[in-house]
């Protein structure tokens, strides 16, 4: 059962909440080394891909729906900012698994996430909680709470790496428009 006091602030304060539960996870890993703290880790990237999930499902859709703007405007950028992030993500794992991680890295994320995030709590949260009804966003915020745990693995399983083109190669990455 979802408590008065979340449904008198909403959806804005649960994915709030769950950003500055993200940003001590990802403080925490980063203080003590990723060597060092493999569980925390995978809470984070678990938590994270969750986050990206429910926004990118349940909140994006609303606000595109309802504003008009879906190719273009916050969302637009917001879900092109969530594949950058989930690339940085799985890099951050697999280098941490072998040993190999970029040590620019995980600043580069946490640079990505404090401006990302700072731009959904004031731009996409509010719009969102305002174009839903206190009823839906009841129902939301109880389907949300119900989600089972990520499977990590089955994510990390799932991606696939493209390679980049060889830009040094003399041709063009244009040339099929030339």
């Amino acid at each position: 059962m979802i408590e008065k006091t979340e449904l008198a602030h909403g959806l804005h304060e649960f994915f709030s909440h769950d950003h500055a539960r993200l940003d001590n996870l990802f403080h925490k890993c980063m203080t003590t080394g990723f060597e060092n703290s493999q569980e925390d880790l995978e809470e984070f990237a678990r938590g994270l891909i969750q986050h990206i999930i429910w926004e990118d499902e349940y909140l994006f859709p609303v606000f595109e729906h309802v504003s008009g703007m879906s190719d273009k405007g916050p969302t637009f950028v917001m879900r092109a900012e969530h594949h950058t992030i989930q690339e940085l993500l799985y890099e951050l794992i697999i280098g941490v698994r072998n040993n190999t991680l970029d040590v620019t890295l995980p600043s580069t994320l946490q640079g990505l996430l404090l401006q990302h995030n700072q731009a959904e709590e004031n731009v996409v949260y509010e719009a969102v909680q305002s174009m839903l009804t206190p009823e839906s966003r009841e129902e939301l915020l109880a389907h949300l709470k119900a989600t089972p745990p990520l499977d990590l693995e089955a994510w990390i399983e799932g991606v696939v790496e493209v390679e980049e083109p060889d830009y040094n190669s003399g041709g063009s990455p244009f040339s099929k428009y030339d």
